[in-house]
């Protein structure tokens, strides 16, 4: 299948254009619109931020590794 990748800004009104397909007129093309991914370098950055709050929940530096080994295992058993 034939893809195509372009970013668009939406406009004050909810619409978005994206000009210069490779696709000849006329053609059906199938359209998913999501909001453009994070750098990876920001993706950390947010995942750092994360983790650092659970840690400081206190509740939460109980749990062992063994603890979520055992979740994992119930979650995947179904259970």
């Amino acid at each position: 299948m034939k893809t195509f990748e372009a970013t668009t800004i939406v406009e004050p009104s909810g619409d978005i254009r994206v000009a210069g397909v490779p696709f000849s007129a006329g053609t059906e093309v199938e359209v998913v619109v999501s909001q453009k991914r994070q750098s990876s370098e920001e993706f950390r950055r947010q995942w750092n931020e994360v983790c650092q709050k659970l840690r400081s929940v206190s509740s939460l530096a109980a749990i062992t590794d063994d603890d979520i080994r055992a979740e994992i295992g119930d979650y995947r058993a179904q259970r």
